[in-house]
């Protein structure tokens, strides 16, 4: 079986695993009631923790709060105001109709374990709600992201005549797609998937090892696969 085909089948199968292993879990207690913890508490225990199953159920609250902000917001837009897309249309929709109702949110077991390695890139096309109305919705943007487990580690927006868009969590929060790669309903977007070294080619040509590296040196990237990957790379 060549490289290519071997890399999606393996990730293929982790997924489907998983989401046995979260149907079969979803029913169990939460071993962690982190709704009264502080913003600087989840964040810390997101950047120190070697805890798992803590360190998951830190994420998972992080992004519950989140959603929670991003709905805030959005009811209290003003009609007039711009409204700040962090993922294509598609993929919202998508989670508003699934929901978590639905058991695709990953609960805090132990499988969430095996899930953290298992990194998945995506690249769909993506324009912008301004962007409906002009001349530039025949020329479609692309949405590029980086799934460190359940959660989005790094995030791209490519749109004609506009300078790329770099986003890496920790970092760039409130301006990511807040949504567990289950809600998404990516994996299961045909053609969706792509290999790591073509999200990294782009993402390099954009500019985005060096926009990583001082998010880093600064303390402002959350720690991923990718900033451990950026640190072993510059030993």
């Amino acid at each position: 079986m060549p490289p290519d085909i071997l890399y999606i089948f393996f990730n293929t199968v982790v997924c489907r695993t998983q989401q046995v292993q979260s149907q079969q879990a979803i029913q169990a207690p939460k071993k962690y009631d982190l709704s009264k913890w502080k913003y600087a508490e989840l964040r810390d225990t997101i950047n120190t923790s070697c805890d798992i199953e803590l360190l998951e159920a830190c994420r998972e609250e992080f992004h519950r709060r989140l959603k929670v902000y991003h709905a805030w917001k959005a009811k209290n837009r003003k009609r007039n105001d711009e409204e700040q897309q962090r993922a294509p249309r598609a993929i919202t929709e998508h989670a508003e109709h699934v929901g978590a109702s639905k058991g695709l949110l990953v609960p805090v077991t132990r499988q969430c374990a095996v899930e953290i390695k298992a990194q998945r890139y995506f690249r769909i096309p993506f324009i912008r709600p301004s962007d409906h109305y002009k001349e530039l919705q025949t020329k479609k943007g692309w949405w590029y992201a980086h799934f460190d487990g359940q959660w989005i580690a790094r995030q791209m927006e490519l749109h004609p005549d506009k300078p790329p868009v770099l986003l890496i969590a920790g970092k760039d929060d409130t301006e990511m797609c807040e949504l567990s790669l289950n809600e998404t309903g990516l994996t299961r977007k045909q053609g969706a998937e792509i290999l790591s070294r073509q999200f990294e080619e782009v993402w390099e040509q954009c500019g985005g090892l060096e926009y990583l590296k001082r998010a880093v040196e600064s303390r402002q990237a959350r720690p991923t696969h990718a900033t451990a990957k950026l640190q072993h790379r510059l030993r």
